[in-house]
């Protein structure tokens, strides 16, 4: 959406040196969950996609899509007005035990492409040390960080998990011998086994988010499980959202896989959950229904949801799939699963 000349910013950049940070944050940015700031975040993506490519995308926890599943209040935006121009920044509040403070989630972005606008916010907001740190995957930005006298304090080097679509397609899922020796084949051979995109409510997305939370809490023992993103996706009305897909994989009509996909404007899609049958095998309520499905079916799954979504993707005209990264305590297995399925990833630093 074009933004001309702009909307009412959230503060003026003379403005920015009489509020406290926290204050910033709370009263004065906008939350991504509001339609109103979908715009801002979409060109925000759109233009850093412009300038660094796939790598330069905001994670789906920074669309406006996501944050109407489950809103999350740590995430922000920030517009600061220069005369007819509008800078925008993204934040996040981060609070780590004593350690509280705002992080700017890439450089900020000038609606009108002034470079020198941009500069001038990210100065006052790093000097007043309204911000006092910067996460970027961009090598531009990160050398513009250090000439800045910035230096990396962490790193994330497994991030976001991406797939080319098309070479996806062309190399991996939709070549013969890449499905046959990863028994994809054998497995779209199965009339039992199929694939569907849910266009109303149903109970089986209830079912799988329920075992999957039952299994990370009593058989895999997460502390860190957060059941609040299972909930919402449960919940929400997806049927609804044209930007919002869940794709249900079932054997002989039983649900024993869930992806859910968050559809961008500028042909990327998220991938914000997969679930396959794993945990379906460990919940006494459901056991007996998996007793029957083959082995082969349980040991491919993954494969066989992979290439089905990328097929879907591909008709669809998305380019990438951006799949998230691999944290936690099954971080191993996952990062080896998603190295495999997917074409490429990409780290991250954290300055300050």
């Amino acid at each position: 959406m074009i933004l001309t000349p702009f909307d009412t910013p959230c503060i003026m950049i003379e403005n920015l040196s009489d509020i406290p940070a926290n204050d910033l944050f709370k009263h004065k940015c906008l939350r991504l969950k509001d339609e109103y700031t979908k715009k801002y975040i979409d060109f925000y993506n759109t233009e850093r996609y412009r300038r660094y490519g796939v790598t330069g995308i905001l994670p789906a926890e920074y669309t406006h899509e996501y944050n109407c599943i489950s809103n999350e209040w740590q995430r922000k935006v920030l517009t600061v007005g220069i005369g007819t121009d509008v800078v925008i920044v993204v934040l996040k509040h981060i609070q780590m035990f004593q350690h509280i403070y705002k992080r700017m989630e890439g450089l900020p972005i000038s609606i009108e492409g002034n470079k020198e606008n941009e500069k001038r916010v990210f100065n006052i907001l790093i000097n007043l040390e309204i911000v006092k740190k910067v996460l970027s995957s961009i090598k531009e930005e990160q050398e513009f960080l250090e000439n800045c006298g910035m230096s990396v304090d962490s790193e994330l080097k497994t991030y976001s998990y991406y797939s080319d679509v098309e070479h996806n397609w062309n190399t991996k899922s939709g070549l013969n011998r890449w499905r046959t020796k990863k028994g994809v084949n054998r497995l779209e051979k199965n009339d039992k086994l199929t694939c569907r995109i849910l266009t109303k409510n149903e109970e089986c997305v209830k079912i799988i988010g329920e075992a999957f939370c039952k299994f990370k809490e009593e058989v895999h023992k997460d502390k860190f499980l957060s059941k609040k993103f299972t909930k919402s996706i449960i919940e929400y009305p997806h049927w609804n959202d044209d930007n919002v897909e869940y794709y249900l994989f079932e054997y002989d009509g039983f649900p024993i896989g869930l992806i859910c996909y968050v559809y961008s404007h500028f042909s990327v899609g998220y991938q914000v959950v997969n679930k396959g049958i794993r945990s379906l095998l460990y919940d006494d309520n459901i056991k007996e229904n998996v007793k029957s499905i083959p082995q082969e079916v349980i040991k491919r799954l993954g494969e066989y949801m992979h290439c089905k979504s990328i097929e879907i993707l591909r008709n669809k005209g998305i380019k990438y799939s951006n799949c998230g990264g691999v944290f936690g305590t099954m971080k191993p297995e996952i990062a080896l699963y998603k190295r495999l399925m997917n074409d490429s990833f990409f780290g991250m630093k954290v300055y300050k």
